[in-house]
């Protein structure tokens, strides 16, 4: 699962992925990115930051690998 997140005044994106979770069993519908949590999407978004991302500068999209806790 990977969501793309970009500042409101910003330019540059941050593509954050997050690992796989549990197969879904019976034919049940894969994990959407609206069945993520927001205080994790905004944990990994504090994450992306930490490693570097600069929403407000220019460049290329810059793609972070988070764990399951947005870490």
């Amino acid at each position: 699962m990977a969501i793309a997140v970009r500042h409101s005044e910003g330019q540059r994106e941050a593509v954050l992925e997050f690992p796989p979770g549990a197969q879904p069993r019976y034919g049940a519908p894969q994990l959407q990115a609206s069945h993520i949590a927001p205080d994790i999407v905004a944990k990994a978004i504090a994450s992306a930051v930490a490693a570097g991302w600069r929403p407000l500068s220019r460049g290329k999209t810059v793609a972070i690998v988070v764990d399951a806790a947005g870490g």
